[in-house]
């Protein structure tokens, strides 16, 4: 039996006076949002890769509190939509250290990125959030979800 490659990510739910930091993207899903985020690098743990990954999309400097969502994704359950790879992604509350809270584009910038917004909380979901988590996370930041385990993407 051969075992799946799975690729492995996180997120951070950055949230700051009742709001979330959004990066908004324009691409082949169309006009959506993201919450800033990544792939972990071997042998890296999830808290650091969320560290290393909000530095790189944002500029800023978190810390990565509680696990809020496991998200996963496989392919042939939702015919190939966001690929053929399985996906397993880790967001975590995460809140901004020190004074700043303006995010900056990457160095060099995301070709598909547009920009960034400070979401209220329950404005959530009204946006085009991929993965498709806006309920959920609503729900996780309230502290009124009882399952953390979203199996579509």
């Amino acid at each position: 039996m051969t075992l799946p490659r799975i690729s492995v990510s996180v997120k951070a739910a950055i949230l700051h006076d009742d709001q979330v930091l959004l990066l908004s993207y324009d691409d082949h899903s169309g006009f959506h949002y993201n919450l800033p985020g990544g792939k972990a690098q071997e042998g890296e743990n999830l808290r650091a890769a969320v560290h290393r990954k909000v530095a790189q999309e944002t500029g800023l400097a978190v810390a990565a509190d509680r696990l809020l969502l496991v998200t996963e994704y496989v392919p042939a359950a939702w015919n190939n939509e966001f690929g053929t790879v399985h996906k397993t992604q880790f967001t975590f509350l995460a809140r901004p250290l020190g004074n700043t809270t303006t995010p900056r584009f990457q160095d060099p910038p995301d070709p598909i990125q547009v920009g960034f917004e400070w979401t209220p909380v329950d404005r959530l979901t009204e946006v085009y959030l991929l993965p498709r988590i806006g309920e959920p996370l609503v729900a996780a930041l309230h502290g009124r979800l009882r399952d953390p385990f979203i199996d579509r993407w």
